[in-house]
């Protein structure tokens, strides 16, 4: 097929910027669509080609974020062509199977099993499976190399100070509060404060297993890593879970701009009913109450913007509460 008959009559920068992203599926996708109704390929091809050329989010970002998200839903097929596009693009091979591995933490073994599954078929056609696998971490990976001294110093005054910490470490150890203590000031040590009352045995495994095990891994730099979290929730429609990570992500350095894009790209993955304006309203909060809300948009609209989001957030409180009482 010659370029022209593969764009026909579309824009010729969405149907490449699309099918980089797609390198295995979008031609017998695009070929499908083409031949059924040409109106919704040209709209389908435009949203799709436009969304992923945008910059808003590096191409690495991006992909690893991609890579979050099927995971998570669970689409192989998806993840295979993101796979692809990934060593297509020089996305060094251990960030994609970190972002698969990270997925254990919401998606739990059943995802991440089959998604690892889909990555060694891919790596393996590629010929790079044994590089991976040389490149594994060693068992104590997650807590060699690491000082308590060290650490102390990114930890915030208020939780440093904290009477309840002393005891906390001497009973569960350091390396998994600390972690948390980095990424969440100010609300980790509530919670582990809390589980420690309710079930000290869970506590323990939950802090070994999240804060030691998996986000001290160090293969992802934070700022990615949580990026790639958010998309994870948002694709299977968890909110909660991804608004504490947003403001973990505008923590280790993303940008709202950054933010806001993964957004926009979850739209296009698991389809804009969960995420308009919900995840939107979410940003807009929380960049409010950071004082930093005038990054994504112009000072005169702030007030406009800032009373449609909170009136919204509070509709559906409402609706909440009342749905609890039924």
């Amino acid at each position: 097929m010659t370029d022209d008959q593969a764009h026909g009559p579309y824009d010729e920068g969405a149907y490449d910027s699309a099918r980089r992203v797609r390198p295995r599926s979008f031609d017998q996708r695009f070929a499908l669509f083409d031949s059924l109704d040409k109106h919704f390929t040209n709209v389908w091809l435009n949203y799709t080609g436009r969304l992923f050329a945008r910059d808003q989010l590096d191409l690495r970002t991006r992909l690893l974020v991609l890579t979050a998200q099927y995971t998570m839903t669970g689409n192989q097929a998806a993840l295979a062509d993101t796979l692809q596009a990934g060593l297509d693009e020089d996305v060094d091979p251990r960030e994609l199977l970190e972002v698969i591995l990270q997925c254990y933490v919401y998606g739990a073994e059943s995802p991440v099993s089959d998604a690892a599954e889909m990555f060694a078929r891919v790596m393996e056609d590629a010929g790079r499976l044994d590089e991976v696998r040389q490149r594994s971490l060693p068992v104590d990976a997650s807590t060699r190399d690491r000082s308590l001294e060290e650490e102390r110093k990114t930890w915030s005054s208020s939780d440093a100070d904290d009477p309840r910490l002393p005891d906390l470490l001497s009973r569960y150890g350091w390396t998994g509060i600390s972690t948390g203590l980095r990424l969440r000031p100010g609300h980790h040590l509530n919670l582990v404060a809390t589980l420690d009352a309710i079930d000290p045995e869970f506590l323990s495994l939950w802090l070994a297993t999240t804060y030691e095990g998996m986000y001290s891994r160090g293969v992802l730099d934070d700022r990615t890593r949580l990026l790639c979290v958010v998309g994870g929730c948002l694709a299977v429609g968890e909110t909660h879970q991804s608004r504490r990570h947003m403001r973990g992500a505008l923590r280790r350095g993303a940008t709202p701009r950054e933010l806001l894009e993964v957004v926009f790209q979850s739209c296009a993955i698991a389809g804009h009913p969960h995420l308009m304006p919900m995840a939107i309203d979410d940003i807009v909060m929380l960049l409010d109450e950071l004082g930093r809300l005038h990054e994504i948009v112009g000072e005169e609209s702030i007030d406009q913007v800032r009373r449609i989001a909170t009136a919204r957030a509070e509709r559906r409180h409402g609706i909440a509460e009342l749905s609890t009482q039924v």
